[in-house]
């Protein structure tokens, strides 16, 4: 066996080694050129992750919900989400551009199989036009003088089926988007328009060939159609609609792996850009910080991206780098960061203050004698936190105390 591995190897360097390159050359010219499809879709913002780990694993997240990125990747990785998530962050695009994203996801106490989630996208070109030499435009008394704008909302709801112990279950969720795009009349009239559109999705999760301890399943599997609508003007481009299929797979508990790929399709019947694929990992380095990275390979807009995040008491900071064809060389290019609460660990720590509060006002209530008062704070401090057993037995010494008032009270009454 190892000699017939030693002679195919041996073939395979001598016939690499004695090809003239052009068949390798033209694979990546395919890959690395131009797509002369490109260019025909619009409100292309839908296209721009909008920072976090979504961002950072190069978009590989059909497959997998660890953040708010699922409203961007998977409507149906809501119901996967381990808490609820208030995000902002802010991505450098290409030269003055940026792009603005607020986030919520929200997973209900009550129903844990259900997932909730609104996000707003806002682009931004603070157009000041180049002439033919390269020379900046003046932002003021020039036609070239304008602006342009993008704003996606976006509000998503997913459901959980079949969830078990020993199965992650299968989510399905949808999610309605509306945008609006703004442009000045400066730049070109009567080409501001609203559009409407819907992402529909799976994704499952389950273990096969774990070989580590934990609840969390190793394998995930996704699917998603896209952007599927059209925007409301005359002679519509055609939204940047695709249908991606994914898989996740943790190795070790730490390390997660991610794959993607991504077909699109224009609804009009016009021919679409070629596919792409997308393949991404994070690892897990300590239980406050975390690396994640990616690549996109895509005809005509190849992108790598490396991030990390450091998490504090009750929120995360994300940060990533882009390196693409629109890549330059200068400080904070292409760069984004996120800022994440854990709204979960707020919530927590506001009713670690307000439990606080009710006990100090119970003892005060004891110690003046007003029992019933005293009880109510104590069994209020337990209605917020049952564990909290300083109120428990105080609770139950100040019942003990009004038992032995009112035998006392009966007996001198006769």
């Amino acid at each position: 066996m190892k000699r017939l591995l030693f002679v195919l190897g041996i073939l395979t360097v001598a016939s690499f080694l004695w090809s003239d390159g052009n068949d390798a050359y033209a694979t990546a010219s395919d890959w690395f050129g131009l797509d002369p499809n490109a260019g025909q879709n619009s409100f292309l913002t839908l296209t721009i992750p909008g920072g976090g780990k979504y961002e950072g694993m190069a978009t590989a997240h059909t497959a997998m919900a660890l953040d708010e990125g699922y409203l961007e990747s998977n409507p149906a990785g809501g119901s996967f989400l381990p808490n609820t998530i208030l995000s902002f962050s802010h991505v450098d695009w290409i030269a003055d551009s940026a792009l603005e994203t607020i986030a919520f996801a929200y997973r209900p106490e009550k129903n844990e199989n259900f997932g909730i989630g609104f996000n707003t996208k806002f682009l931004h070109v603070p157009f000041t036009g180049y002439n033919d030499w390269g020379s900046q435009y003046s932002r003021y008394g020039s036609s070239a003088v304008g602006w342009y704008t993008e704003l996606i909302a976006t509000a998503a709801v997913s459901y959980n089926f079949l969830q078990s112990f020993y199965f992650g279950g299968v989510s399905v969720g949808a999610s309605l988007k509306a945008g609006y795009r703004g442009v000045s009349a400066s730049l070109e009239p009567g080409q501001s328009a609203m559009s409407l559109m819907g992402d529909f999705g799976i994704m499952t999760r389950f273990n096969f060939l774990k070989t580590y301890a934990a609840r969390d399943m190793n394998w995930g599997a996704g699917a998603t159609i896209k952007n599927l609508g059209a925007e409301f003007i005359d002679n519509p481009d055609p939204l940047p609609t695709y249908a991606s299929l994914g898989l996740s797979y943790k190795p070790i508990r730490p390390l997660t792996i991610a794959l993607d790929f991504n077909v699109p399709f224009n609804l009009n019947g016009e021919t679409a850009e070629k596919f792409s694929i997308a393949a991404g990992l994070n690892a897990e380095i300590a239980s406050f910080v975390s690396a994640h990275s990616g690549v996109l390979i895509k005809t005509g807009k190849p992108r790598f991206t490396l991030g990390a995040d450091v998490s504090l008491k009750n929120f995360t900071i994300q940060t990533n780098y882009t390196l693409d064809l629109a890549s330059r060389m200068e400080l904070f290019d292409r760069m984004s960061i996120a800022i994440k609460v854990d709204m979960d660990t707020v919530k927590q720590l506001l009713i670690k203050d307000d439990v606080q509060d009710l006990y100090l006002a119970g003892l005060d209530a004891y110690a003046q004698g007003n029992l019933s008062v005293a009880i109510g704070y104590f069994e209020n401090t337990l209605s917020l936190d049952p564990t909290f057993k300083p109120a428990r037995e105080m609770l139950a010494t100040a019942k003990e105390a009004m038992n032995l008032e009112e035998e006392l009270r009966n007996t001198l009454s006769y």
